[in-house]
């Protein structure tokens, strides 16, 4: 900070130098500051699903007080292989998911551990559960309870299909899992090996570590900060009802703009990306690149590193790049792969970099 800066906030605020000085050095310091959602207080009580644990954690890590409620025997999520070194069998997932949370017992399915939740729930801002639909409320501890004795209470359930409508009645007693949501969703359907006519299997590909399950919880979190600003404003709370099929819908709608345009399914393809390229990894002498290039000044550029730009003028690859012509893409990416693996990855990276720096002079 210039001296002339130092000044201003002197003659702004007031105080010494000295007293400025340390005060700004303690504001911009990292230790001590509040939390963003500091003095807000989540109970999570959610059985057997990921989703919740993660919820819950994007609560803890802003700095929300959050206590996680488990049965006497713990939360099946415990159970989630593999198990950590010295932690009483519990799987390494769970304590990933554990982090910055208080823990207590209630057995909810006695009546006296049931009327215990309903006095802290009456005291919190958050709940998060992950019971099947209906179940809490059975229990006389669903939203329609709770929301009684605390009408600012913001109430995240998260289940398969939703509290409501049809497929969730029909599908109550399913139970949740990461690669349900992920086919029921139709994201497994677009991901997998190109789609080959004859074959009896063009198998599917499940996307990610768990990401059904992060995905759900992330934005069950979104919606219950979201509804926690509204309440900021009125002093109402709500119930935030996550599916997690339609959770992760929101990463696939592309397929389905595609779908919709062109009159029919949008086929696998496999190593390619969906929409752009060239756009993927491919094989170095040293191991594999990655190569982003969709854009057509990048596309050119590529031409040139790769000494490849007799082909800048042919049309079946600058025209249009979208994927969905397999034969035409899959031919062009041998030619790109044709002069990759003549270089390292760093030698491929050094290559791009002092183009990219030439170009900019």
């Amino acid at each position: 900070m210039s001296n002339k800066d130092k000044e201003t906030i002197l003659v702004r605020y007031g105080g010494s130098r000295r007293e400025r000085e340390e005060f700004l050095k303690a504001m911009m310091s990292p230790g001590g500051k509040p939390e963003v959602l500091e003095g807000i207080k989540v109970l999570d009580v959610s059985y057997a699903n990921l989703s919740g644990d993660v919820c819950s954690s994007i609560f803890a890590e802003f700095g929300a007080e959050v206590v996680k409620i488990e049965p006497p025997e713990g939360d099946p999520s415990r159970k989630i292989t593999p198990y950590g070194v010295n932690r009483n069998g519990t799987g390494v997932p769970f304590i990933m998911e554990a982090r910055n949370k208080k823990y207590c017992t209630l057995d909810l399915r006695k009546e006296a551990d049931r009327a215990e939740f309903k006095k802290m729930a009456a005291k919190v801002d958050v709940v998060v559960e992950t019971y099947a639909p209906g179940k809490m409320d059975a229990w006389g501890i669903g939203y329609r309870q709770l929301s009684e004795v605390n009408p600012g209470l913001i109430y995240i359930a998260i289940s398969p299909y939703g509290q409501y409508g049809e497929k969730a009645k029909k599908n109550i007693n399913i139970p949740d899992s990461d690669i349900t949501a992920q086919a029921a969703s139709g994201a497994a359907a677009n991901i997998g090996d190109i789609e080959t006519e004859g074959e009896p299997y063009n198998w599917p590909l499940r996307a990610g570590v768990w990401l059904g399950w992060y995905v759900s919880g992330i934005e069950a979190a979104l919606g219950g900060t979201v509804a926690l600003y509204y309440k900021l404003n009125t002093g109402e709370g709500q119930m935030i009802d996550v599916a997690t099929a339609d959770a992760f819908v929101s990463l696939v709608g592309y397929p389905v703009l595609i779908g919709f345009t062109w009159n029919k399914s949008r086929p696998r393809i496999g190593r390619h990306d969906f929409c752009l390229y060239p756009y993927g990894f491919w094989k170095s002498k040293d191991g594999i690149v990655a190569i982003a290039a969709a854009r057509d000044h990048n596309f050119r550029a590529l031409l040139k590193i790769l000494k490849i730009w007799k082909h800048e003028d042919d049309w079946r690859f600058t025209f249009d790049r979208i994927p969905d012509l397999l034969d035409q893409i899959e031919k062009f990416y041998s030619i790109i792969e044709e002069q990759t693996v003549k270089y390292t990855s760093d030698e491929l990276v050094t290559m791009a970099l002092q183009y990219s720096i030439k170009s900019a002079r």
